[in-house]
């Protein structure tokens, strides 16, 4: 599932209403899945219209199997576009291959699409000067929302590269900056009163040193007032007051200026303008003549930005259980992509390059459609619609591959009546679980109280037909087509590299796939008409 919480929140339990939901119940309290007689009685009686099927179980010793496989170390966290990534995607085109089901892909099982790769600091960046060359050992490094290549023009000062209306200032007064490479100190100037505002505390959020400046002095809010004045380059520099080297290249953000941007420590900038602390200590003394200075300080600088941003190939899996009515297809899929080495998206800043395993997130969406499909072919009845197996790649990256078969379906799209989304399913051995998008169809609501008890369930359903979650059912909510998630909730290891295998809870995953199985034959059972 996409990250859905600040990474300066702290997590919080699964029965904690997140965000995103849109009137969600609290989960009820389940003690196991104990359910009354009565309700079992009832549930038993109505279990061949639920399409149970009085022959195999869903197996929760194969589901542990198949995601101890997939969250394995040797998978590198499957992240989408990488060589692991697709390995797994053949994995598992393999398994639906051995089960006799039809592909439905482009290339047999597999739909190929791009996705972009895990920005990477190529350790060349640098700067040229005559005379001589400053690089990484020198005191120098990419910023994080730099694009990689070089540019060359002269160098000017705009001191902390601030342009705030309310505050009446504008380092930019003095005119564009078209063609320049353009050098600035990191952080914002005292404001009255606040003797202490000086650098910037946390270039992530809000400048915390000098919060009356807000979001204007931010890093990229620099960077980006540059380049709207037509910079070809953006330097950042320590204030000299600071004793740091250049920030670590930082692979969690997504930003990106378009331009080449470096960021210097102090004595990096002390070598390439001698009166950089003068300059600094004007741009404190608004009454200082070296406030602008009109001359360039270097008359030509080449700023290289050694920043890689490549782009690589993901593969979405597809299969096909032929049924009586293909005009009844019901798409059942899960993510199987998760945040390989950590970097973007990671709840866990502390721990890039760890492998984030994603064994709940989404090993066990994965598992459940993979035996849920077992499940439906030896069964040896066909299903009342053709029943589409869809493993998603570049979920993670937002929707990427279930976005990419919705614009380019694999079979026509007016033939699926509905979609059954498995992510985050892994944390269910309570027996409690979520439902988001019931409202979606008018039946649903009722076809899952019928259910749940034959599952050993207990739900907390969310009836509104309005689309919720960061989840690949959105992608066809957007299309007006039913779509409901199954989602056994938040927890603390979620986008962490501690989300592994021996967190997860098989038997609660055989109850989501009992429930799945009677989703399946109840959504087939009579024509939806989608609720917005």
């Amino acid at each position: 599932m996409q990250a859905i919480q600040r990474r300066d929140e702290p997590s919080r339990g699964r029965a904690t209403v997140l965000p995103f939901l849109l009137a969600l119940a609290p989960l009820s309290a389940l003690a196991g899945c104990a359910a009354s007689s009565g309700a079992q009685q009832g549930a038993e009686a109505r279990a061949p219209a639920l399409g149970r099927s009085a022959g195999a179980r869903p197996d929760p010793e194969r589901l542990l199997a198949d995601v101890s496989w997939l969250a394995d170390d040797a998978r590198e966290g499957r992240r989408a576009g990488t060589a692991s990534g697709r390995a797994a995607g053949e994995w598992i085109a393999a398994r639906l291959a051995a089960l006799g089901l039809e592909p439905a892909g482009e290339a047999g099982f597999l739909q190929p699409f791009e996705v972009p790769l895990p920005v990477v600091d190529g350790g060349g960046s640098r700067l040229d000067v005559d005379g001589g060359a400053l690089s990484a050992r020198d005191g120098l490094a990419p910023l994080f929302c730099s694009d990689g290549g070089s540019a060359e023009g002269p160098l000017v000062w705009r001191r902390y590269g601030i342009v705030d209306e309310q505050r009446g200032l504008d380092d930019y007064a003095s005119g564009r900056v078209d063609g320049r490479v353009v050098l600035l100190v990191r952080g914002a100037p005292p404001l009255a009163g606040e003797p202490d505002s000086g650098a910037e505390g946390d270039d992530t959020a809000l400048v915390e040193r000098s919060s009356g400046w807000g979001n204007s002095a931010t890093l990229f809010t620099k960077v980006m007032n540059a380049k709207r004045r037509g910079a070809a380059a953006v330097l950042v520099a320590e204030h000299p007051s600071s004793e740091e080297g250049p920030m670590a290249f930082d692979t969690t953000r997504s930003a990106q200026a378009g331009i080449p941007a470096l960021h210097l420590s102090a004595a990096a900038a002390r070598r390439l303008v001698p009166e950089y602390d003068a300059l600094v200590a004007a741009a404190e003394d608004p009454a200082s003549v070296l406030l602008f200075p009109s001359r360039a300080l270097v008359a030509s600088v080449r700023a290289t930005a050694d920043v890689r941003r490549e782009r690589g190939v993901a593969t979405n899996v597809l299969a096909r259980l032929p049924g009586r009515d293909p005009a009844r297809t019901v798409v059942v899929g899960a993510h199987y992509d998760h945040l390989g080495h950590g970097g973007e998206g990671s709840l866990a800043p502390g721990a890039q390059g760890e492998v984030h395993n994603g064994a709940d997130d989404n090993a066990s969406g994965t598992a459940v459609v993979l035996e849920l499909a077992r499940l439906l072919v030896e069964a040896g009845v066909p299903p009342a619609g053709d029943v589409v197996f869809a493993l998603w790649s570049g979920e993670e990256l937002g929707l990427l591959g279930s976005e990419h078969w919705a614009r380019h379906p694999t079979f026509p799209l007016e033939r699926v009546a509905a979609n059954l989304n498995l992510d985050m399913v892994g944390r269910a051995g309570d027996g409690a679980l979520t439902v988001l998008g019931a409202g979606t169809a008018a039946p649903i609501a009722a076809w899952l109280d019928a259910a749940a008890p034959l599952a050993g369930l207990e739900l907390s359903v969310n009836r509104s037909g309005q689309g919720v979650g960061g989840s690949d059912h959105q992608t066809f909510l957007k299309r007006e087509i039913p779509a409901v998630h199954l989602f056994s909730g938040i927890h603390a290891d979620y986008h962490r590299p501690s989300d592994d295998v021996e967190r997860f809870e098989a038997e609660g995953a055989a109850r989501v796939t009992e429930l799945a199985r009677a989703l399946v034959a109840s959504l087939q059972s009579e024509a939806l008409e989608f609720v917005a």
